[in-house]
């Protein structure tokens, strides 16, 4: 489940807004630097405060706020180090470890992200911020636990913190809680109800504890809102295809592989689809081109096997499935074991 969308983005803390950089008399360029940067001229922003630096270049705020620029056009390298060059003015600018923690993990270095975030709480205890973000990077490094106990520090400080709740809810997921998980997708929903992203996960855990009705209207409503959202088009047809309406699962499965021709899975959901419809060449097209996308996929050389005996490849069926039966698949195993009895 790909969940790079606007819940995923961490909280990014600019001091120059506070007022910090204001009382300690900024120049014309610092006030300049920061409308810049609020106009999303990040590169004009960053040549401003560099300004600031030739005039006052022990700046904390101005190598923060330097930083926060590079980090939005994509230099994690340079952000963190105008970010530690701050730390080095400002040793206890909380928020100069929880940006450069947010420059670290944006460059996959989360165990480093990890030891920014934590030192930024050593300094501010009531930072939601930066817990928020902690519990990222532990999700990013596979302590879902340590991470669940973050993004509850983080609503507890913050009760109305929908990037909290929604991360929370990520979490939970991988928990299997899927209960809790649809709870806090709903309190997002409450909050921003004009996005898809929490309808569409929502539907995952509803539809992992088998509400297929709810999980089908929660998909829809992702859809409404993003019509080309292909994981909710694909979550869609899987579950429409539960209900067994094959029919409207084909169409949705159809809409995403134009959108995404590249998808194995894809074509092995649209199989199933077919298989059900007893449409079997056609079914057979598309575990071939699943397999010309991903090799070793044991499941659609099962399907496959299955859709050859139907249409009388005797050959063609049990070479699929002893391939899938060596692959691991379970009942390919059985259904060969089964046979040689007869």
């Amino acid at each position: 489940m790909k969940t790079s969308r606007l819940f995923l983005l961490l909280t990014l803390l600019l001091l120059a807004a506070a007022g910090t950089a204001f009382a300690a008399g900024s120049d014309a360029a610092m006030i300049k630097a920061l409308l810049q940067y609020r106009k999303g001229d990040y590169a004009g922003a960053a040549e401003a405060y560099s300004i600031v630096l030739q005039s006052n270049p022990k700046s904390a705020e101005a190598y923060n706020n330097r930083g926060l620029c590079k980090a939005a056009l994509g230099d994690y390298d340079g952000a963190a180090a105008d970010y530690g060059k701050a730390l080095k003015f400002d040793s206890g600018m909380a928020a100069a470890y929880n940006n450069r923690g947010l420059a670290r993990a944006k460059a996959g270095r989360y165990s480093e992200a990890v030891a920014d975030y934590n030192s930024a709480l050593r300094i501010n205890a009531v930072l939601p911020e930066a817990y928020n973000n902690l519990g990222m990077a532990k999700k990013a490094l596979g302590d879902f636990s340590g991470a669940l106990d973050d993004f509850n520090s983080a609503v507890a400080i913050r009760p109305l913190y929908p990037e909290a709740f929604f991360n929370r809810g990520l979490v939970l997921q991988q928990l299997s809680d899927h209960k809790d998980a649809a709870k806090d997708f709903q309190r997002v929903i409450e909050y921003m109800p004009g996005y898809a992203e929490p309808y569409y996960h929502r539907g995952i855990s509803r539809a992992l504890t088998r509400d297929n009705r709810g999980a089908l209207a929660d998909f829809s409503r992702a859809l409404s809102i993003n019509p080309k959202y292909a994981e909710a088009l694909s979550a869609r047809g899987m579950t429409r295809i539960r209900n067994r309406d094959y029919i409207e699962a084909l169409e949705d499965l159809n809409t995403v592989i134009g959108m995404q021709p590249g998808n194995a899975d894809l074509y092995y959901r649209r199989a199933l689809a077919r298989t059900k419809l007893n449409d079997y060449v056609g079914a057979e097209e598309d575990c071939s081109q699943a397999l010309t996308r991903k090799n070793g996929y044991s499941e659609v050389y099962f399907l496959r096997g299955i859709v050859r005996g139907e249409l009388g490849n005797r050959d063609g069926r049990l070479s699929d499935l002893i391939r899938s039966a060596a692959l691991g698949y379970e009942p390919a195993r059985k259904l060969l074991k089964k046979e040689r009895r007869k």
